[in-house]
């Protein structure tokens, strides 16, 4: 379909291009209508009783629309209606808590459809794919110039990964990390006595000793190191006197050698990004707060806040005790993964059908 029809059909009257604070009155009603339009009609009151309730749900809803678009079609469904009626049907109430259960439990329908985008001026053969965990279809359609755009059906073979896990992976998409804190039900807190601060990069030479080695091996252990380094930077959440993702590297680094001269590369390839994932997500449950401001991981890197906080942050530890059998180390493991990393979560590849492991050829 020609972009410009496209554009007018998946995202009109939801005045796009303005966040949802600058919307007037009229702006937010107009999303309403389109989205109250695209919903079963037993739950088109419901929605409007919701959003009485708590602005939050439209916004929500109106963020899906932008996410997925309003007309994108899958098994002759329109993505957009099949996630918001689950949601809809799923809501009892509108605390922030069961907003995010919802959408993390009806985002499934999103990997199913495969939408293509072709360059103005290029072949068809040039077409490249939306990665849904990067960005939302509107953004991708604004940062790059297409001509056309469309719509196929992925019969995608979901195996290691269940359906009501898949939203786990873009709910910071929707959702700040104050309101993920409370999904995961963090109420053990315990705070640090002494605070944290920026340190000098000790041991760094060592773990590059190792990274080099492993390097002609499976370069994508490095890959990933370097992006825990990068996301971290140099704060000492702990007080240990170094840098705290040297001592998250030389632990999975660890895990990774002993799993290796037991059962392989390829093994040790998982234990070593199961160990990154565990601590990821230990990372993101803390609390780091410099004066009234607290680091948001849905927002920038933690390296990136702390240059804008140079000071010492006083941290405060939050364990997430939700009794769940699901994933929710996929909820953080974008932050330092790539879309190719998470095929041995069960997370096919862009366009793909089902996850291929690497380690299955080794």
């Amino acid at each position: 379909m020609v972009i410009d029809k496209w554009r007018i059909e998946n995202f009109n009257g939801l005045t796009a291009q303005k966040t949802w604070l600058s919307l007037n009155d009229i702006e937010k009603q107009s999303s309403k209508n389109e989205i109250r339009a695209r919903l079963s009609e037993k739950n088109q009151d419901k929605f409007l009783k919701l959003c009485s309730d708590n602005e939050a749900v439209l916004e929500l809803a109106r963020n899906i629309a932008l996410y997925v678009g309003l007309q994108n079609k899958i098994y002759k469904e329109h993505v957009f209606s099949l996630i918001m009626n689950g949601v809809i049907d799923n809501l009892e109430n509108t605390k922030v808590e069961t907003l995010i259960l919802a959408v993390s439990e009806k985002l499934y329908p999103i990997i199913y459809a495969k939408v293509s985008g072709r360059p103005k001026g290029q072949r068809l053969s040039a077409s490249v794919t939306w990665d849904f965990t990067n960005e939302s279809l509107y953004s991708w359609i604004e940062n790059n110039n297409f001509e056309s755009i469309s719509t196929t059906e992925l019969n995608v073979k979901l195996e290691y990964l269940r359906k009501d896990e898949v939203g786990l992976l873009i709910l910071n998409k929707f959702f700040d990390a104050e309101s993920i804190l409370k999904f995961m039900h963090a109420v053990k807190n315990k705070t640090l006595t002494k605070k944290a601060q920026l340190v000098d990069s000790i041991g760094e030479s060592n773990i590059k000793i190792q990274l080099s080695m492993i390097d002609t091996i499976n370069p994508a252990v490095v890959k990933i190191c370097n992006k825990v380094k990068e996301y971290m930077g140099n704060i000492d959440i702990f007080n240990s006197g170094a840098p705290t993702y040297i001592s998250i590297i030389t632990t999975s680094l660890s895990a990774y050698y002993a799993k290796a001269e037991i059962q392989g590369q390829s093994a040790a390839y998982l234990v070593f990004c199961e160990y990154i994932s565990n601590q990821l997500t230990q990372l993101c449950c803390m609390e780091i707060k410099c004066e009234s401001e607290v680091w948001d991981w849905t927002k920038e890197s933690l390296c990136a806040w702390t240059k804008r906080h140079p000071k010492d942050n006083l941290i405060t530890l939050h364990t997430p005790t939700k009794k769940t059998n699901k994933k929710l180390y996929l909820i953080f493991n974008l932050l330092v993964f790539n879309r190719v990393d998470l095929s041995i979560w069960g997370v096919p590849a862009t366009g793909k059908r089902q996850a291929i492991f690497w380690g299955d050829a080794v």
